[in-house]
Protein backbone atom coordinates (compact mmCIF):
# COMPACT_ATOMS: atom_id res chain seq x y z
CA UNK A 1 0.00 0.00 0.00
CA UNK A 2 1.66 3.50 -1.09
CA UNK A 3 1.89 5.80 1.92
CA UNK A 4 -0.43 9.34 1.65
CA UNK A 5 2.00 11.83 0.20
CA UNK A 6 2.07 14.63 3.09
CA UNK A 7 0.15 17.68 2.59
CA UNK A 8 1.94 21.00 1.06
CA UNK A 9 1.36 23.59 2.76
CA UNK A 10 1.82 27.72 1.57
CA UNK A 11 4.96 27.57 4.28
CA UNK A 12 6.18 24.75 1.65
CA UNK A 13 5.46 26.81 -1.73
CA UNK A 14 7.26 29.63 0.18
CA UNK A 15 10.72 27.63 0.78
CA UNK A 16 10.44 26.80 -2.82
CA UNK A 17 10.26 29.39 -4.00
CA UNK A 18 12.59 31.51 -1.67
CA UNK A 19 10.17 33.94 -0.93
CA UNK A 20 8.45 34.80 2.69
CA UNK A 21 5.02 33.55 3.25
CA UNK A 22 3.22 36.87 2.95
CA UNK A 23 4.70 36.90 -1.24
CA UNK A 24 3.31 33.88 -2.17
CA UNK A 25 -0.39 34.67 -0.45
CA UNK A 26 -0.28 38.26 -2.46
CA UNK A 27 0.99 35.87 -5.59
CA UNK A 28 -2.05 33.89 -5.62
CA UNK A 29 -4.43 36.92 -5.08
CA UNK A 30 -5.28 39.82 -6.89
CA UNK A 31 -6.12 43.08 -4.57
CA UNK A 32 -4.12 41.68 -2.22
CA UNK A 33 -0.92 43.67 -2.43
CA UNK A 34 1.80 44.33 -5.14
CA UNK A 35 4.09 41.60 -5.78
CA UNK A 36 6.79 41.96 -8.96
CA UNK A 37 6.30 39.47 -11.59
CA UNK A 38 9.55 37.61 -11.11
CA UNK A 39 8.53 36.63 -7.50
CA UNK A 40 5.08 35.72 -9.19
CA UNK A 41 6.69 33.17 -12.17
CA UNK A 42 8.51 31.92 -9.15
CA UNK A 43 5.72 31.54 -6.62
CA UNK A 44 3.59 29.83 -9.65
CA UNK A 45 6.37 27.69 -10.55
CA UNK A 46 6.65 26.20 -6.75
CA UNK A 47 3.21 25.90 -6.84
CA UNK A 48 3.32 23.45 -10.24
CA UNK A 49 6.34 21.34 -8.61
CA UNK A 50 4.55 20.56 -5.79
CA UNK A 51 0.84 20.57 -6.50
CA UNK A 52 -0.18 23.27 -4.26
CA UNK A 53 -3.66 23.13 -3.74
CA UNK A 54 -4.97 26.56 -2.02
CA UNK A 55 -5.84 26.39 1.45
CA UNK A 56 -9.45 27.40 3.05
CA UNK A 57 -8.15 30.19 4.62
CA UNK A 58 -6.55 31.50 1.03
CA UNK A 59 -10.14 30.92 -0.72
CA UNK A 60 -12.62 32.11 1.94
CA UNK A 61 -10.57 35.61 2.83
CA UNK A 62 -9.97 36.76 -1.01
CA UNK A 63 -10.81 40.09 -1.54
CA UNK A 64 -11.12 40.02 2.46
CA UNK A 65 -8.37 42.63 3.87
CA UNK A 66 -6.79 40.81 6.61
CA UNK A 67 -5.69 36.89 6.77
CA UNK A 68 -5.12 37.23 10.88
CA UNK A 69 -6.83 35.62 13.71
CA UNK A 70 -7.60 36.61 17.08
CA UNK A 71 -7.71 34.06 20.28
CA UNK A 72 -8.76 35.82 23.89
CA UNK A 73 -7.69 33.28 26.42
CA UNK A 74 -8.53 33.56 29.70
CA UNK A 75 -4.81 32.38 31.50
CA UNK A 76 -1.71 32.08 29.65
CA UNK A 77 -0.63 30.46 32.79
CA UNK A 78 -2.86 27.59 32.72
CA UNK A 79 -0.27 25.24 30.83
CA UNK A 80 -3.81 23.20 29.09
CA UNK A 81 -5.02 26.72 27.53
CA UNK A 82 -1.39 27.38 26.06
CA UNK A 83 -1.58 23.67 24.54
CA UNK A 84 -4.90 24.12 22.93
CA UNK A 85 -3.81 27.55 21.73
CA UNK A 86 -0.96 26.68 20.46
CA UNK A 87 -2.26 23.71 18.32
CA UNK A 88 -4.74 26.59 16.55
CA UNK A 89 -2.01 28.69 15.96
CA UNK A 90 -0.16 25.85 14.84
CA UNK A 91 -3.03 24.81 12.41
CA UNK A 92 -3.32 28.47 11.34
CA UNK A 93 0.29 28.87 10.66
CA UNK A 94 0.07 26.25 8.31
CA UNK A 95 -2.71 27.31 6.03
CA UNK A 96 -0.76 30.93 5.48
CA UNK A 97 -2.47 32.47 8.52
CA UNK A 98 -1.48 34.51 11.76
CA UNK A 99 -2.95 34.41 15.14
CA UNK A 100 -2.85 37.23 17.49
CA UNK A 101 -3.38 35.97 20.88
CA UNK A 102 -5.03 38.27 23.80
CA UNK A 103 -5.21 37.37 27.90
CA UNK A 104 -8.21 37.91 29.35
CA UNK A 105 -7.23 36.99 33.14
CA UNK A 106 -10.75 36.25 33.60
CA UNK A 107 -11.61 40.02 33.69
CA UNK A 108 -14.76 41.35 32.12
CA UNK A 109 -13.53 44.85 31.38
CA UNK A 110 -9.77 43.94 30.36
CA UNK A 111 -11.95 41.18 27.66
CA UNK A 112 -13.68 44.21 26.70
CA UNK A 113 -10.69 46.14 26.09
CA UNK A 114 -8.98 43.20 24.02
CA UNK A 115 -12.06 43.17 21.67
CA UNK A 116 -11.89 46.49 21.22
CA UNK A 117 -8.58 46.27 19.81
CA UNK A 118 -9.44 43.31 18.24
CA UNK A 119 -12.33 44.97 16.27
CA UNK A 120 -10.01 47.61 15.08
CA UNK A 121 -7.59 45.18 13.40
CA UNK A 122 -10.86 44.13 11.26
CA UNK A 123 -9.84 39.91 11.77
CA UNK A 124 -11.18 37.37 10.12
CA UNK A 125 -12.15 35.54 12.83
CA UNK A 126 -12.12 35.03 17.08
CA UNK A 127 -11.55 32.06 18.64
CA UNK A 128 -12.57 32.51 22.27
CA UNK A 129 -10.92 29.86 24.93
CA UNK A 130 -12.73 30.30 28.28
CA UNK A 131 -14.31 33.79 27.45
CA UNK A 132 -16.87 35.45 29.84
CA UNK A 133 -19.55 37.43 28.99
CA UNK A 134 -19.53 40.72 28.18
CA UNK A 135 -21.38 43.83 26.14
CA UNK A 136 -18.44 44.01 23.42
CA UNK A 137 -18.32 39.93 22.47
CA UNK A 138 -21.99 39.92 22.31
CA UNK A 139 -21.31 43.41 19.68
CA UNK A 140 -18.69 41.60 18.05
CA UNK A 141 -20.25 38.30 17.45
CA UNK A 142 -22.76 39.79 15.40
CA UNK A 143 -20.37 40.94 12.50
CA UNK A 144 -17.35 38.71 13.18
CA UNK A 145 -17.31 34.91 13.48
CA UNK A 146 -16.62 33.35 16.95
CA UNK A 147 -15.74 30.25 18.18
CA UNK A 148 -16.30 29.57 22.21
CA UNK A 149 -13.88 26.65 23.21
CA UNK A 150 -14.17 25.34 26.66
CA UNK A 151 -17.22 27.33 27.86
CA UNK A 152 -20.29 28.31 26.59
CA UNK A 153 -22.12 31.99 27.66
CA UNK A 154 -25.30 31.77 28.68
CA UNK A 155 -26.89 34.81 27.27
CA UNK A 156 -24.72 33.56 23.73
CA UNK A 157 -26.38 30.46 23.27
CA UNK A 158 -26.05 30.23 19.48
CA UNK A 159 -22.56 31.06 19.30
CA UNK A 160 -20.79 27.51 18.55
CA UNK A 161 -18.70 26.19 21.31
CA UNK A 162 -16.43 23.46 21.30
CA UNK A 163 -15.79 21.53 24.02
CA UNK A 164 -16.71 18.38 26.51
CA UNK A 165 -20.12 18.03 28.88
CA UNK A 166 -18.69 18.79 31.43
CA UNK A 167 -21.46 17.73 34.09
CA UNK A 168 -21.30 14.56 32.71
CA UNK A 169 -17.59 14.03 33.49
CA UNK A 170 -17.61 15.75 37.03
CA UNK A 171 -20.74 12.69 37.54
CA UNK A 172 -18.31 10.31 35.93
CA UNK A 173 -15.32 11.38 38.15
CA UNK A 174 -17.47 11.19 41.41
CA UNK A 175 -18.37 7.99 40.70
CA UNK A 176 -14.41 6.70 40.43
CA UNK A 177 -13.86 8.67 43.28
CA UNK A 178 -16.57 7.13 45.51
CA UNK A 179 -15.53 3.44 44.44
CA UNK A 180 -11.64 4.56 45.87
CA UNK A 181 -12.24 6.57 48.69
CA UNK A 182 -14.75 5.96 51.47
CA UNK A 183 -13.60 8.89 53.71
CA UNK A 184 -14.44 12.47 54.04
CA UNK A 185 -14.18 14.08 51.35
CA UNK A 186 -13.59 18.18 50.37
CA UNK A 187 -14.53 20.11 47.15
CA UNK A 188 -12.68 23.07 45.72
CA UNK A 189 -14.67 24.04 42.85
CA UNK A 190 -14.21 27.11 39.94
CA UNK A 191 -15.77 30.28 40.07
CA UNK A 192 -19.61 30.52 40.10
CA UNK A 193 -19.52 32.97 37.12
CA UNK A 194 -18.61 30.20 34.67
CA UNK A 195 -20.65 28.28 33.03
CA UNK A 196 -17.97 25.32 33.23
CA UNK A 197 -17.41 25.52 36.35
CA UNK A 198 -21.18 25.59 37.42
CA UNK A 199 -21.47 22.51 35.56
CA UNK A 200 -19.11 20.23 36.69
CA UNK A 201 -19.56 21.74 40.43
CA UNK A 202 -23.62 20.40 39.99
CA UNK A 203 -22.49 17.09 38.10
CA UNK A 204 -19.93 16.55 41.27
CA UNK A 205 -22.62 17.60 44.14
CA UNK A 206 -25.54 15.43 42.58
CA UNK A 207 -23.54 12.25 42.10
CA UNK A 208 -22.53 12.45 45.95
CA UNK A 209 -25.92 13.58 47.28
CA UNK A 210 -27.24 10.17 44.92
CA UNK A 211 -25.13 8.00 46.78
CA UNK A 212 -25.63 9.52 49.66
CA UNK A 213 -22.42 10.88 50.47
CA UNK A 214 -22.92 14.98 50.13
CA UNK A 215 -20.33 16.89 50.61
CA UNK A 216 -21.08 18.61 53.63
CA UNK A 217 -20.82 23.25 53.21
CA UNK A 218 -17.48 23.32 55.80
CA UNK A 219 -15.63 20.88 53.34
CA UNK A 220 -16.65 22.88 50.15
CA UNK A 221 -15.47 26.33 48.85
CA UNK A 222 -14.90 28.26 45.40
CA UNK A 223 -11.52 29.47 44.32
CA UNK A 224 -9.99 31.12 41.25
CA UNK A 225 -8.91 28.98 38.21
CA UNK A 226 -5.30 29.03 39.56
CA UNK A 227 -2.56 27.44 41.69
CA UNK A 228 -2.32 30.76 44.36
CA UNK A 229 -5.91 30.04 44.98
CA UNK A 230 -5.73 26.59 45.22
CA UNK A 231 -3.40 26.60 47.79
CA UNK A 232 -4.92 29.35 49.83
CA UNK A 233 -8.47 27.01 49.56
CA UNK A 234 -6.86 24.17 50.52
CA UNK A 235 -4.91 25.91 53.56
CA UNK A 236 -8.64 27.07 54.99
CA UNK A 237 -10.07 23.72 54.70
CA UNK A 238 -7.10 21.74 55.81
CA UNK A 239 -6.94 24.00 58.82
CA UNK A 240 -10.48 23.53 59.76
CA UNK A 241 -10.92 19.95 58.79
CA UNK A 242 -12.63 17.79 61.72
CA UNK A 243 -10.89 14.93 60.22
CA UNK A 244 -8.44 14.27 57.70
CA UNK A 245 -9.80 14.19 54.00
CA UNK A 246 -9.02 10.99 52.23
CA UNK A 247 -9.50 12.76 48.76
CA UNK A 248 -9.53 16.76 47.34
CA UNK A 249 -11.49 17.14 44.44
CA UNK A 250 -10.75 20.09 42.62
CA UNK A 251 -12.29 22.10 39.73
CA UNK A 252 -9.22 22.23 37.33
CA UNK A 253 -5.95 20.88 37.59
CA UNK A 254 -4.51 24.04 38.24
CA UNK A 255 -6.12 24.23 41.12
CA UNK A 256 -5.39 20.71 42.32
CA UNK A 257 -1.49 21.89 41.57
CA UNK A 258 -1.98 24.27 44.63
CA UNK A 259 -4.24 21.86 47.19
CA UNK A 260 -1.35 19.39 46.19
CA UNK A 261 1.26 22.06 47.76
CA UNK A 262 -0.64 22.24 50.93
CA UNK A 263 -0.42 18.21 51.37
CA UNK A 264 2.74 18.10 51.18
CA UNK A 265 3.32 21.07 53.46
CA UNK A 266 1.88 19.20 56.06
CA UNK A 267 4.03 15.99 55.40
CA UNK A 268 0.98 14.12 53.70
CA UNK A 269 1.68 11.33 50.67
CA UNK A 270 -0.69 11.85 47.71
CA UNK A 271 -1.97 9.85 46.87
CA UNK A 272 -1.58 7.42 49.98
CA UNK A 273 -3.16 9.66 52.83
CA UNK A 274 -4.61 11.86 50.22
CA UNK A 275 -5.72 11.79 46.93
CA UNK A 276 -6.13 14.86 44.46
CA UNK A 277 -8.72 15.01 41.63
CA UNK A 278 -8.66 17.54 39.33
CA UNK A 279 -10.21 18.20 35.71
CA UNK A 280 -8.19 19.29 32.10
CA UNK A 281 -5.59 16.96 32.40
CA UNK A 282 -2.14 19.08 31.84
CA UNK A 283 -0.72 17.74 28.70
CA UNK A 284 2.45 18.02 31.46
CA UNK A 285 0.79 15.73 34.32
CA UNK A 286 2.20 12.91 32.87
CA UNK A 287 5.80 14.23 33.38
CA UNK A 288 4.99 16.59 36.68
CA UNK A 289 2.11 15.05 38.21
CA UNK A 290 1.95 11.37 38.02
CA UNK A 291 -0.24 11.49 41.53
CA UNK A 292 -2.98 13.34 39.71
CA UNK A 293 -6.08 11.59 39.06
CA UNK A 294 -8.05 13.69 36.81
CA UNK A 295 -10.77 14.23 33.69
CA UNK A 296 -8.55 14.18 30.16
CA UNK A 297 -9.75 16.53 28.19
CA UNK A 298 -8.83 16.35 24.05
CA UNK A 299 -7.03 19.23 24.08
CA UNK A 300 -5.51 18.30 19.85
CA UNK A 301 -9.34 17.80 18.84
CA UNK A 302 -10.43 21.21 20.51
CA UNK A 303 -8.11 22.78 18.12
CA UNK A 304 -9.04 20.47 14.70
CA UNK A 305 -12.88 21.19 16.03
CA UNK A 306 -12.35 24.70 16.34
CA UNK A 307 -10.46 25.38 13.38
CA UNK A 308 -12.23 23.34 11.28
CA UNK A 309 -15.49 25.29 12.27
CA UNK A 310 -14.05 28.74 11.83
CA UNK A 311 -13.79 27.54 8.18
CA UNK A 312 -17.07 27.21 7.53
CA UNK A 313 -18.17 30.27 9.46
CA UNK A 314 -15.29 32.42 6.76
CA UNK A 315 -17.34 30.67 4.50
CA UNK A 316 -20.79 32.08 5.37
CA UNK A 317 -21.76 28.82 6.81
CA UNK A 318 -23.89 27.54 9.76
CA UNK A 319 -22.17 25.05 12.03
CA UNK A 320 -23.31 23.02 14.89
CA UNK A 321 -21.69 22.86 18.64
CA UNK A 322 -18.78 19.81 19.03
CA UNK A 323 -19.61 18.14 22.22
CA UNK A 324 -15.80 16.19 22.25
CA UNK A 325 -15.55 12.44 24.58
CA UNK A 326 -13.28 12.67 27.25
CA UNK A 327 -11.55 10.16 29.52
CA UNK A 328 -11.20 9.64 33.43
CA UNK A 329 -7.32 9.54 34.13
CA UNK A 330 -6.87 7.43 37.55
CA UNK A 331 -3.02 7.09 38.48
CA UNK A 332 -2.76 6.33 41.93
Amino acid sequence: MKSKAPKVSIKDVAQAAGVSIASVSRAMNEGTGNVSEATRQKVEKAIAELNYRPNWIGKALRGHSNNTFAMIISSIQNNFFSAVAWEIERRLNDEGAAMLLFNSNENMQLQDRCLEEIRSRQVAGVFMLCAVDSPNLKELAEHTPVILINRQIDDLPDLPFVGIDDRSAASELAKAIMRENDGPIALIHGPQTSNTSRARLDGFRSEFEREGRAILPENMIEAELSMESGYACAVHLMNTAKTPYSAIVCGNDQIAYGAYRRCRELGLNVPQDTAIYGFDDNPLNHWLAPWLNTVSVPHVRYAEEAVERMKRLVNGQTVENAILPYDIILRR
